[in-house]
């Protein structure tokens, strides 16, 4: 069975249906990063819903976080949950500047990676001539002011998750309540007067004081898991309906996009090519967040949600592939730097169909590096612990 009656497997608190969403989300950005047209980009960019896998990383990111450092808070202490946080957070550090590095060594050693790096940020400049990097370039690397442009988003997961410490205690101290009003805050504070917290790169794609948004309402959201579950289950039926239908219209407006991928029947004329330029650009902005985006990621999320459970038959077939991307989605994104590398010197035909084999190719193989990684090591079977060495 693909999903219990709660989705959460009895091994462990890990909820399948959101790492399924995770794991569909991290395909998405595969076959988004590959910039190839083909069967799979007519779908994997705001086709569906005015929302791109990045929103909804940073929010499924914060539900998980808040799951398990809300129970770890409860169970041991702040001491416990900042040392896990931070030991995460220098992990997404460590992972995010060695990436960098490893791109500028391949450079200084004659591998093309200008894919990764776009041509006005200063790794462009470092990877064209490695040996010219003085000690403010390397402060800049080791600041991550600069990286390549498809990893980007692990840079702010750094701020995101340290930031995470303080969001917790609040929750645990004085309530959600004062948790949200100073997430809008910032939120607002950046609409009013956008500027850039850390100067680097990434935050002009993805500024903290407007993402932070995202994920302190994913943190909200885990923390009170149980309430909020047991306050919907009594609405279910009024929320799936309301949830559906705000959907079904933020749906029919992404199929009006006239920039989209694909051929004409997935471009709808309900609106006009001018009118939707005109909403996109005035609510559903991608870097500040614009409030049309934030309701479709509202309604649609908790859509999803529904669906894997209703469509559990039809996800089966691919469940082990969206799981191993979504558990492990920061090798996910290591790997799939590095398949853009090599996806630049592989020559290939530039078809719709060999496109499609190619991104499947690159989502089927990053999937297996993840499953092959995390096979447990044979051991020498051990004499019986007693049972409380078990419980332990």
């Amino acid at each position: 069975m693909l999903y219990g009656r709660s989705s959460v497997t009895r091994a462990s608190t890990r909820d399948l249906r959101i790492d399924c969403l995770r794991g569909l989300a991290m395909a998405c950005v595969i076959v988004n990063h590959s910039k190839m047209s083909s069967l799979l980009s007519w779908f994997s960019y705001e086709r569906f819903w005015v929302v791109t896998a990045a929103e909804v990383f940073v929010v499924l990111s914060g539900i998980v976080l808040g799951m398990v450092y809300g129970r770890r808070l409860a169970r041991d202490g702040w001491r416990r949950v900042a040392e896990g946080l931070g030991r995460r957070a220098i992990l997404l550090y460590g992972a995010f500047v060695g990436v960098t590095v490893s791109l500028v060594i391949l450079s200084f050693a004659g591998v093309d990676v200008g894919p990764v790096a776009r041509p006005q940020d200063r790794l462009a400049s470092w990877l064209a001539d490695p040996g010219s990097m003085d000690a403010s370039a390397w402060r800049d690397l080791l600041l991550m002011r600069s990286g390549p442009w498809a990893f980007e988003i692990v840079a702010l997961y750094v701020w995101l998750v340290a930031a995470a410490v303080p969001c917790l205690l609040a929750l645990r101290k004085i309530g959600w309540q004062a948790v949200v009003a100073a997430s809008w805050s910032l939120y607002l504070l950046y609409r009013v007067s956008p500027h850039s917290l850390t100067g680097a790169e990434f935050e002009a794609v993805f500024p903290i004081l407007s993402w932070q948004l995202l994920f302190v309402h994913g943190i909200v959201v885990g923390y009170h898991r149980d309430r909020i579950a047991a306050w919907a289950t009594t609405r279910s039926r009024a929320l799936l309906i309301a949830s559906a239908a705000a959907s079904a219209i933020f749906l029919a407006f992404a199929f009006c996009n006239p920039w989209g991928d694909g051929p004409a029947w997935l471009h709808w004329r309900f609106v006009s090519a001018d009118r939707f330029t005109h909403v996109y650009v005035k609510y559903f902005g991608l870097s500040e967040l614009g409030f049309g985006r934030l309701l479709n990621l509202a309604a649609g999320l908790p859509t999803g949600y529904a669906l894997l459970g209703w469509c559990a038959p039809l996800v089966r077939p691919f469940q082990r592939l969206f799981v191993a991307l979504g558990q492990r989605s920061l090798g996910a994104f290591v790997l799939h730097v590095y398949a853009m590398v090599l996806l630049a010197h592989i020559p290939h035909a530039d078809g719709l169909v060999m496109n499609t084999l190619v991104q499947l190719a690159m989502i089927a193989g990053i999937a297996a590096l993840l499953t092959v990684r995390r096979q447990p090591r044979a051991v020498r079977v051990a004499p019986a612990a007693p049972p409380e060495a078990l419980a332990a």
